[in-house]
């Protein structure tokens, strides 16, 4: 049984678009439930969700305030899994559809190779256009030794060179947050996703997590989805200084002291070159410089951060 874990916030066209995607490219033997999380939408956008309600496979849950990305996941999880018992959950945008059987697939990869605990299937755009699916950490050595040498010396988990062409799983650091395939006892092992994370990182932190713990992550190229998100519009300055907020937060979680504030220091100095360009990275290298507090995070006040685990 696969769990899929919807998040709409106003965005309900697109998470019908998303269910029946699911509906139309998946298996009838492959068995498998959805949970829409309606996280605090505008009454009319949470209202089109009713039309899912006739739809035996699907549960809506909903939630009085945006607890984000993270939160609003989890909250559809521990909501669902009880009842549902999983061997799969597969987080998943609702900004995106299929284009093969994805739930089928990466079913079978990881119940054949079960080292992999998270497998994203590969990204396109919505002009059918090959996305990067692989992420890396935020190391020091990624920082300031570079790629190059970090491939050279194999530090890391780097994506093949033919990546836009291979037919194979390979091992990254990290995959998109958008389509993400997880083994459900080692996502219970790891605590889910970390809902003090409001937006951004999320990803990057069950990928580490999932490492830790001895499993690997992987991107397979012959399961296939397209993003309908992403915009070559730059977000406004609250929501840049979220993504800092986050990334503070994760390199003091996951990283020693040292090696968190030399890498916090790397993207400060990366801001102010970038600062010649636009003075809002000026703000955003102080902000940094400061620890990036979280009492400057978009959290709507009584979101509160969710309990793990």
């Amino acid at each position: 049984m696969v769990l899929v874990v919807l998040v709409n916030y106003n965005t309900a066209a697109h998470t019908l678009a998303c269910v029946e995607s699911l509906r139309r490219h998946t298996r009838p033997e492959t068995a498998y439930r959805v949970v829409v999380v309606d996280n605090a939408s505008a009454p009319a956008d949470r209202a089109a969700l009713q039309a899912l309600a006739a739809r035996p496979e699907v549960l809506l849950c909903y939630s009085d305030v945006n607890l984000g990305f993270a939160g609003g996941n989890m909250l559809g999880y521990r909501t669902a899994a009880p009842t549902v018992r999983p061997a799969y959950v597969f987080l998943l945008n609702n900004d995106t559809l299929l284009r093969t059987d994805c739930l089928t697939e990466l079913s079978a990869l990881l119940a054949a190779r079960p080292e992999i605990g998270l497998a994203a299937p590969q990204m396109y755009g919505r002009q059918g256009e090959w996305q990067e699916t692989a992420g890396y950490f935020p190391t020091l050595a990624d920082k300031v030794l570079g790629r190059t040498f970090t491939r050279a010396v194999g530090l890391g988990h780097h994506p093949p060179r033919n990546a836009r062409t291979t037919h194979q799983p390979y091992r990254a650091d990290l995959v998109t947050g958008a389509a993400m395939f997880v083994d459900a006892a080692l996502f219970e092992q790891v605590g889910g996703l970390d809902a003090h994370y409001f937006l951004y990182c999320e990803e990057e932190d069950l990928a580490w997590q999932v490492w830790q713990a001895g499993r690997e992550v992987v991107v397979s190229p012959a399961s296939e989805f397209t993003h309908l998100g992403g915009s070559s519009t730059e977000p406004s300055y609250p929501i840049l200084r979220e993504f800092y907020i986050s990334l503070a937060y994760f390199l003091r979680k996951n990283f020693s002291p040292a090696q968190a504030w030399l890498v916090r220091w790397v993207f400060v100095v990366k801001l102010l070159f970038r600062a010649r360009r636009a003075r809002h990275y000026l703000r955003l290298a102080r902000f940094l410089a400061q620890g990036a507090p979280e009492s400057a995070s978009i959290r709507p006040v009584g979101a509160g951060v969710a309990p793990r685990g």
